[in-house]
Parts: structure tokens; C-alpha cells; sequence
């Protein structure tokens, strides 16, 4: 159900659940988390990006597939009384949370390549990621008041920072399915493409991280999620120490190399 590729140093992670639009179910979920930590680890991977098969990027988490049973893995506790415990619920919430945390926290890039929906949890991993390059045809919808529900954990959090906590509000609130130039508009994603170019320039994108300075890259991912939640002094601790370390590597003297000699750096990501 998850495809995993990786061309020159990007690994592109597919959602494959295209009559379904992607929609999450637990066994998908734990193959995603399981990719993501794996992409994390592996040195050949320099740049992740997610995205979804057809016509959906993710609409949602979804435990009825295709034919109306229950995935393999909630089937297996549907009928144990614990599967609806609020506080087992809530834990494996948690653990299905732990892709956008992953997403987010993870010293590499990682883009969002989203067609079609992007609803309810999907919305939650296109928001945990540090670029989103939405089609023409991307819809974004946090789906949660419909349901009954008040969202995934990290949602709340990760739509605060992109767009700000009262665009937030009226996400979560009014629940109405935007388009992906109002999705522009507010600061959602990063740029509007039309269909047929969005995994070219999805590509081209990733291929720059890939052959770009990837210390630095962690250290700009550090310094940024630091500066989240911590003052100017916590801040600039963290930012000292990582901009040395980037300064004295190969790619930070390279850099002053090819600026000397007026040519293009070769950077190694170390």
C-alpha cells in the first residue's frame, strides 16, 4: 500500500490507495512511520517526498477499505472492548501521529507533492511537511467537525505555525473544503502548479535539495523548529554551535571556494 522509490537521492514515499484517494488505514499508517524512520537513517536518502497515487494526495484516515471490511490490523481488535477504550484510542492516535512528528523533526527536507484532497489526516502530514507543491486540483479540508472529531493530534499545532492561530480557527471550525489558490492565498502551501507539472517540478525541487548542502539543511531544520517554542537566547544557542559545525564542514568551505572562484559549489552533505 505504501510505494517507496528512491532516484538520486530522493526517496519519494506514495500513498497507494487510489480508489480509496489514499485515505490512511493502521497497517498503511505503520508502513509510512516505518519508511519515514528508514528515510531518516539511510545517508543515501537526501530529500523525502510525499505525495499520493491518481487523483488524491490522502483523504483522511480510513479504517473500511475498498470493499467495506475492516483493515487486516483493526479487524484483528475491533471486537476486543479495549479497541474502544478512550485511553487505547487515544495511544494509538498518538502512535499514527508520530509520521508528522517524523515529517517535521527529521534532518532532511521533505515535500508535500499533493493532488486532490487533502483531508483530515492528510492535511495533518502535507502540514508536517517543510514545502507543500499543491496541483490546481488540490483541495484542502481539515474534515474533523464533520465527523465528530476535533483532529489528529499535531493538526491544531502545525496549522497554527502555517497559517496562523485565527485562519486556524476558521479551518478547524467552519470545516469548508479551499482551493488550492486560497490554500496560497493564507500561506498553506508553497506554490500553485498545474496538474500535468506537478511531479516535474516536484522533481526539480527535490533534486536541488538533494544536491544541496545537507548539513546545513538539518541545521536550518533544527534552528527553525527551535525557534518554535524557544526565546531569542535558547534560539541563538542552538543556531551558534550549528552554524560553526556548517561553516568549518566541506560543503561550508566549498562554498567559499566557488564563491572565490566564480563557479557553481559542489556540495557533498557533509
Amino acid at each position: 500500500m505504501l510505494r517507496i522509490e528512491t532516484v538520486a537521492g530522493v526517496r519519494t514515499l506514495t500513498l497507494n490507495r487510489p480508489e480509496r484517494l489514499n485515505a490512511l488505514t493502521p497497517a498503511l499508517a505503520q508502513d509510512l512511520r516505518e519508511a519515514l524512520i528508514d528515510s531518516s537513517h539511510d545517508p543515501g536518502v537526501k530529500v523525502v517526498v510525499l505525495t499520493g497515487a491518481g487523483r488524491g494526495f490522502c483523504a483522511g484516515f480510513d479504517l473500511a477499505g475498498g470493499d467495506g471490511k475492516l483493515d487486516p490490523l483493526a479487524e484483528k481488535w475491533s471486537n476486543d472492548p479495549i479497541w474502544w477504550d478512550p485511553d487505547q484510542l487515544a495511544a494509538r492516535m498518538m502512535e499514527d501521529g508520530q509520521a508528522a512528528i517524523l515529517l517535521r523533526r527529521m534532518g532532511k527536507p521533505t515535500i508535500a507533492a499533493v493532488r486532490g484532497p487533502a483531508a483530515g489526516t492528510g492535511l495533518v502530514l502535507a502540514a508536517a511537511c517543510d514545502l507543500r507543491i499543491a496541483s490546481q486540483t488540490a483541495i484542502f479540508k481539515t474534515a474533523f467537525a464533520s465527523a465528530g472529531r476535533c483532529g489528529d493530534p499535531g493538526g491544531s499545532y502545525l496549522l497554527t505555525q502555517l497559517v496562523g492561530p485565527a485562519k486556524a480557527r476558521e479551518l478547524y471550525l467552519l470545516d469548508e473544503k479551499i482551493s488550492a489558490d486560497v490554500a496560497l492565498a493564507i500561506g498553506l502551501v508553497t506554490k500553485v502548479v498545474p496538474d500535468e507539472a506537478l511531479e516535474d517540478i516536484t522533481r526539480e525541487l527535490a533534486l536541488r535539495f538533494a544536491n544541496g548542502p545537507g548539513l546545513a539543511y538539518a541545521g536550518i531544520k533544527r534552528n527553525l523548529n527551535a525557534a518554535e517554542t524557544g526565546s531569542l537566547e535558547e534560539t541563538m544557542a542552538i543556531e551558534g554551535p550549528a552554524n560553526a559545525r556548517a561553516s568549518l564542514s566541506h560543503d561550508g568551505k566549498e562554498a567559499g571556494r566557488a564563491f572565490q572562484e566564480k563557479r557553481t559549489p559542489k556540495f557533498r552533505g557533509y
